[in-house]
Order: structure tokens, then C-alpha cells, then sequence
């Protein structure tokens, strides 16, 4: 396919994205910008229509994402993290605990092979779970349905579970700033293109996706850059990834993704009853409350859990705190290990038979 082709493609794909999205927001679906994209794409691929997303654009997007990522760091986050290291500590075992229950779940009913089934299971967003899966050789399609559900179940559960058992009421949120400036938007890509050549350096997990991420996160948290990005580039950012994401379900069939949908979905509600449960112990051992461990603890995306918090009056600092341990455990350290773990049960190479020719070359 030649490049106007290619972008032709990128822009239908993009177009049938937004319609998706507006019908989601008119609904009053949640993440309408993302999910909205990712449904309306995904019915167009699977439907034989020609959208799709060419692989330079797919890293761009990483990099712009890991920069976005590293922005939910902060001077606030340093200064409270002592008073959180109970809850921190437990928050990794936690980890552990619902990955792996969410994998056998994916691999015994969703039929998964290992490796789509264990970044299934991690409880990160949709975003950068996609990314790290498709990096390591996972089913995308099937990866990406079952984190959209995943996600877009615990965005609806959860907020109604505070309401109607927690008692607490939604207040309006409140709208913060300043917003990037010109210097602010130059130093982002400088610290982008910092970002992309340490990952490829080190050769860090998905380094397009982490190394923006990691030199992101040091500027922000050293408050070299305290400005918020204005809610256009969030959107913008959100309708491309979720458009990228669902022109991907081409050889699908309605049946196969119906199946694995409903799957999904139970498998969010499975991952909910083991947050709940162990917020009930934490809250009984610590000085958190129930509720805020929910959030903090809960499996859906970083910005929407954030989001909740927010709309909910429960401390987004300690919220945003757990999500960004977890999100750093599962981008930098799980990936590590999994390749570990991947290369010692792979079967060894054969050592060839030497023989005279074999050795005359050696020589």
C-alpha cells in the first residue's frame, strides 16, 4: 500500500473513530472518546471495511502516550508516599494475587494461550496493557476486547457500588490548571525523543511506550513541568488509540467477539470480588478507608480510576499513587521477568554435530 493509501486508510479509520465517539458521549457511555472509537472501528473491521493503522503511526502513538502517562506523576505524590507505604506494599502483592486468578480465568474459560492470557490479566489500562501484549507476541484483538470490557465494566460498577452501598454522592469536578504553554509542549518533546532513545539503549520492555514514560515521569515528579495538558490533546489522544485499536478485529467473526465479550465481562466482575475483598482486610489493618482502597486498588484504567476519585471526593493523590506503582510494576519489572521466565522453558538450541568441515571453518 502506498503512503496516500495509507493515510486515506488512517483517516477513514479515524473518521468512523469519532462517530463512534459522539454517539457514545450523546449515550452518556463511559470513556466515550476511547471506548466509542474502539467499538465503532472494531464493527467497521469487522465488517469488511477498509480502516486500519499503519506501524509508524502505532509507535507514534505510544510515545505521545507514555509522555501523557508520566504526566500523572507529581511533587504532591513524593511528598505523601511515606504515609502510603502499608498500603503500597500491599498493593504489589495485590497484584500478584489478581493477575493471577484474572489468568487462570482467561486460559481455563476464555481458552487463551499463556502469554495472552497473563497480559489479560494484569489489571492496567487498556492503552498500555494492548501495547506490552502486542510486544510480547499476544492475540491483540482478543486482548484488547477483554481489557475494553474489563475496563469499561469496573467504570460503570464501581462508581455505582460507592453510590448506592459507600453512600457517597458524585460532586461536580473540579476544573484545574494552568494549561501546557509553548515552552511546556517543546520541553514534552524533547523529553519524548530523551525518552525513545534511553528505552532503545537499555532495550527496555516496549521501549516506545517506557522510555517516554520513565524521563515523563522524573520531569513531572521534580516539577520541572507542572501544567496540565488541555482536554483536546486527552481526546484526540484517546479517539486515535481507540480507533487504532479496533481496526485490528479484520477476520474476526460477530460470534467469536460476542463469546468473548460476555467472558470478559464476568472476568471483571471475578477481579471485582477479590479488590473488594482485600480493600475490606486492608481497611481493617490500616489507616485507609474502604473506599478509597477500592479505588486505588481497583482494576481499571489509571486516568478513568482517577477520574472516579475525583467525582467522588476520595483523595485522587493517594488513587493516583497505587495506580502508578502498579503501572510501573507491570511496564518495567513483570516484562523483565516474563522474558525470564519464557527463555528458560523455551527448549534449548541443538548443538550441531561437529565434524571435519565444521571444524576446518572454526579454524
Amino acid at each position: 500500500m502506498t503512503s496516500y493509501g495509507a493515510m486515506l486508510r488512517f483517516f477513514l479509520t479515524l473518521l468512523v473513530g469519532l462517530m463512534g465517539s459522539l454517539l457514545f458521549k450523546l449515550a452518556g457511555l463511559p470513556l466515550p472518546w476511547l471506548l466509542g472509537a474502539l467499538s465503532a472501528s472494531a464493527l467497521a473491521s469487522l465488517a469488511g471495511a477498509p480502516v486500519g493503522v499503519t506501524k509508524p503511526i502505532r509507535l507514534c502513538i505510544m510515545v505521545i502516550l507514555g509522555v501523557m502517562l508520566g504526566g500523572a506523576f507529581s511533587p504532591e505524590v513524593l511528598a505523601h508516599i511515606g504515609e502510603w507505604i502499608p498500603t503500597l506494599i500491599a498493593a504489589v502483592f495485590y497484584l500478584g494475587l489478581i493477575t493471577f486468578v484474572a489468568q487462570i480465568y482467561c486460559r481455563k474459560i476464555l481458552g487463551m494461550d499463556r502469554i495472552t492470557a497473563i497480559f489479560s490479566g494484569f489489571p492496567g489500562g487498556l492503552s498500555e496493557m494492548t501495547l506490552l501484549g502486542e510486544e510480547a507476541g499476544a492475540n491483540v484483538q482478543a486482548l484488547t476486547l477483554t481489557h475494553a470490557c474489563r475496563v469499561a465494566t469496573i467504570l460503570l460498577a464501581i462508581p455505582l457500588f460507592l453510590t448506592y452501598w459507600a453512600g457517597l454522592e458524585p460532586i461536580a469536578p473540579i476544573q484545574t490548571g494552568p494549561f501546557w504553554n509553548l515552552q511546556d509542549i517543546a520541553f514534552l518533546i524533547i523529553t519524548a525523543l530523551a525518552g525513545l532513545g534511553l528505552g532503545r539503549v537499555f532495550g527496555f520492555p516496549a521501549h516506545h511506550l517506557t522510555g517516554p514514560l520513565l524521563i515523563s515521569a522524573i520531569v513531572h515528579t521534580t516539577g520541572l513541568i507542572d501544567n496540565e495538558p488541555y482536554d483536546l490533546v486527552k481526546i484526540i489522544l484517546q479517539l486515535t488509540l481507540g480507533s487504532a485499536l479496533g481496526a485490528r478485529f479484520s477476520g474476526y467473526s460477530f460470534r467469536q467477539i460476542g463469546r468473548i465479550m460476555l467472558l470478559a465481562v464476568g472476568m471483571a466482575f471475578v477481579m471485582m470480588g477479590v479488590t473488594l475483598l482485600v480493600s475490606a482486610l486492608l481497611s481493617q489493618i490500616t489507616d485507609a478507608s474502604f473506599e478509597a482502597l477500592i479505588l486505588a486498588l481497583s482494576p481499571g484504567g489509571f486516568a478513568e480510576m482517577t477520574l472516579a476519585a475525583l467525582s467522588m471526593g476520595i483523595d485522587p493523590a493517594f488513587v493516583t499513587t497505587h495506580h502508578a506503582l502498579r503501572l510501573l510494576v507491570i511496564v518495567f519489572i513483570v516484562p523483565v521477568f516474563l522474558a525470564r521466565l519464557l527463555k528458560k522453558q523455551a527448549p534449548p538450541e541443538k548443538i550441531p554435530e561437529e565434524t571435519p568441515e565444521n571444524r576446518r571453518e572454526k579454524l
